[in-house]
């Protein structure tokens, strides 16, 4: 017998990274699955685990089979989804967009009971764009989102990659309020990276003296994941030599 135990381990791996295990583990059990429901909470585990080790065979065998499940179509646009987001962490950016795109146009999404699944898209296709830097159609996708849900599960990760978007368009104002607004929500390594796009907008508005005193605060939150250590030291010391400099014009003679 299959028991719910063993599935949830091999969830808890994949989640934590070790695709490897994860994906063996799902395998076999494959072989001890009886109805259709298990088998198929397997299959995508099986897609996630091999799309993000790169063994393309093993990911269309897995869809391949869901084609003799009920609903194979839908099944499909969960596979692909799954196949997208981890192309995503995989940098293969435009792969997961043409993914996302193609279930996007699928009538599934505009089915009341597909709106949490359209917004997970939109965050994803927003994510997607940015990181190809197509800021304007990102912030498009994003409000595309928050248009279904205001304040969903994603709403902190779109503040930060709005926040990104917007000082690529010199948009600093903007920017600077919705970095803030991660600040509030988000006391960890988002919450820093934030501090960071806040002295950046900063500097760009020539507000140096500002930017300064939100760089000395991100330092004691430093090291962190998300912040270049060279990054901010850059930041830093030009606001410092800024403000040296212009202190030292003032000076009489």
């Amino acid at each position: 017998m299959l028991e719910e135990i063993e599935i949830e381990k091999a969830e808890d791996l994949s989640s934590q990274g070790d695709f490897v295990t994860s994906l063996g583990m799902h395998q076999e059990m494959l072989h001890r699955a009886q109805d259709d429901g298990t088998r198929l909470r397997l299959l995508f585990g099986v897609v996630l685990c091999s799309t993000r080790l790169g063994l393309q065979k093993v990911t269309n065998d897995a869809i391949q089979e869901m084609d003799s499940m009920p609903d194979p179509k839908e099944c499909r646009l969960f596979a692909d989804f799954i196949k997208a987001t981890q192309l995503f962490e995989l940098s293969r950016a435009q792969e997961a967009l043409d993914l996302i795109d193609a279930n996007l146009k699928s009538e599934y999404m505009e089915r009341q009971d597909s709106q949490d699944w359209k917004y997970q898209h939109l965050f994803y296709k927003g994510m997607s764009l940015t990181r190809l830097a197509q800021c304007s159609a990102a912030l498009i996708a994003f409000d595309a989102a928050n248009a279904i849900q205001a304040d969903g599960k994603f709403e902190t990760d779109i503040l930060i990659a709005r926040s990104n978007c917007l000082t690529t368009l010199k948009r600093y104002e903007e920017a600077f309020e919705a970095a803030s607004r991660v600040t509030t929500r988000d006391g960890g390594e988002l919450g820093t990276l934030a501090l960071q796009y806040m002295a950046e907008c900063r500097m760009w508005q020539g507000r140096v003296s500002e930017a300064l005193a939100i760089y000395l605060e991100l330092q004691k939150k430093l090291p962190s994941k998300h912040v270049e250590e060279k990054r901010f030291q850059r930041g830093i010391n030009r606001a410092i030599a800024f403000l040296e400099e212009h202190s030292t014009q003032r000076k009489p003679f």
